[in-house]
């Protein structure tokens, strides 16, 4: 027991160093790739549109359909109302250097078009005409510093330095379409050649990304670390691992049906796929394909196993006069944002909603198979550390919040063991999220992001 409380210990002191390093080098490498695209005449600030989501909002601010095809994002109109396609913006553009608008837009009709912009999200949006077009391609180029700006009154005004938003308007005729592949933000001068801002050391990573929108802040082009361009490489790399994962599985499930129960090894697949996705940095605002299909694949197989009866029985709401322990986490969280947090400000009902299937899902997955067949496969104390650390992985690269769900779990985990009821586990950690979204984000706490959504 000695043992395994100094390796906790250790543990919950490395999750910090580990989100650190993970946060780090990503700055880094999506600083190298900025670079390369800036000086390739390209930026950023480049959209791919293939789906409704690739648009702010995904969807169109009027009447329009958007719907996908094999050509790229489809615009249908229902009428001849105007419509507002949102270009997202993760961080303000410098319009100083990135001035010029390249469209890879066609539409089937002649229309007018028009941008709309803001330099804060709070400032007077401004307007420009790019003139009525006629079917097909629109323009290429459009130089943002050569437009007609207009302010809200319909005044002329100059173009803002920067931007926070960018939307194209667009008046097509009814049962037209308008047919978007890319649209991307470049300088009109040529290449842009910048330095990597060096990363600083020991920061957690709530410090570092403070760090980083700081320096955005005083410079939207700003690109941090010295790794070199990334090389052109093989596409095909991320799908490696996906055929020998799907190996692994198919291997260990057979031997687990031939033995009538699964065992530590089916506990360590079934946690690979989704830790793949999430520590690899794979669930960002570009979702990674192969990382996906290792979290379906993870989960299916935690499904498989539960559904054949290969890991240790257990219930949903059983235990119940011995509850009382992981809904500790309650009040724990209610202390904690009494003691840091900030005026309530609570999520949805929908959003509570998704937090309670949220943490069903993981809390089946981690406690119900993965921890129960690793206290099947080693001694208790040390099936319980490594549930705990698979917990707090699955919430990397947030730091504070690695820390949390860490101690959390050891305890939700060690009272599952003995009980082996999965309701009270999960009501607890849903109760705890809420709180923790209500009073402690954007606080001490930057968000309940986790992988690459955490540094949006």
């Amino acid at each position: 027991m000695v043992v395994t409380a100094l390796l906790a210990a250790t543990l919950f002191v490395l999750i910090q160093p580990f989100a650190s390093r993970v946060v780090r080098q990503t700055l880094a490498h999506n600083g190298a790739a900025d670079r390369a695209a800036l000086a390739a005449g390209d930026s950023p600030w480049h959209w791919h549109f293939t789906d409704k989501d690739d648009l702010v909002a995904g969807r169109a601010f009027g009447t329009g359909v958007l719907a996908s095809s094999s050509a790229g994002l489809l615009l249908e109109t229902v009428d001849d109302s105007v419509n507002q396609l949102g270009f997202p913006l993760a961080r303000t553009v410098d319009l100083r250097r990135l001035d010029t608008l390249h469209l890879d837009i066609k539409a089937s009709a002649r229309g007018k078009y028009a941008l709309l912009a803001r330099q804060t999200l709070i400032s007077p949006l401004l307007s420009a005409d790019i003139g009525t077009l006629p079917a097909g391609p629109l323009p290429g180029t459009v130089r943002l510093d050569q437009l007609a700006w207009k302010g809200a009154d319909g005044a002329p005004v100059a173009l803002p330095p920067r931007l926070a938003m960018l939307r194209l308007t667009v008046q097509l005729p009814a049962q037209s379409t308008l047919t978007l592949r890319e649209a991307w933000l470049a300088a009109g001068t040529g290449p842009v050649t910048t330095r990597g801002t060096p990363l600083p050391a020991g920061l957690p990573t709530e410090a570092l990304l403070h760090w980083r929108d700081a320096r955005y802040v005083n410079d939207p082009l700003a690109t941090f670390g010295d790794l070199p361009p990334p090389a052109s490489h093989w596409t095909g790399w991320p799908w490696i691992p996906l055929p020998i994962y799907l190996v692994l599985i198919l291997v260990s499930g057979r031997r687990a049906h031939r033995r009538g129960s699964a065992g530590g090894a089916d506990a360590l697949l079934v946690l690979a796929g989704p830790l793949w996705l999430i520590a690899g940095m794979g669930l960002g605002p570009v979702l990674s394909i192969p990382g996906s299909l290792m979290f379906a694949l993870g989960v299916a197989y935690a499904g498989a196993l539960t559904w054949r009866r290969l890991i240790p029985e257990w219930h949903w709401s059983g235990a119940w006069r011995m509850a009382g322990w992981p809904l500790l986490a309650i009040p724990v969280a209610i202390g904690l944002v009494a003691v840091a947090g900030h005026p309530l400000a609570w999520p949805s009902p929908g959003r509570a909603a998704l937090y309670i299937g949220w943490a069903l899902f993981q809390q089946w997955l981690l406690l119900a198979v993965a921890g129960s067949l690793l206290d099947r496969a080693m001694p208790r104390p040390f099936a319980v550390l490594l549930t705990a650390l698979a917990f707090a992985l699955l919430h990397t690269p947030n730091g504070l919040l690695m820390q949390l769900c860490f101690v959390a779990e050891l305890g939700w985990a060690w009272w599952y063991t003995y009980h082996r009821s999965l309701l009270p586990v999960a009501l607890a950690h849903a109760a705890a999220a809420v709180m923790l979204q209500a009073d402690l984000t954007g606080g001490i706490l930057r968000s309940l992001e986790v992988s690459a959504r955490y540094l949006m």
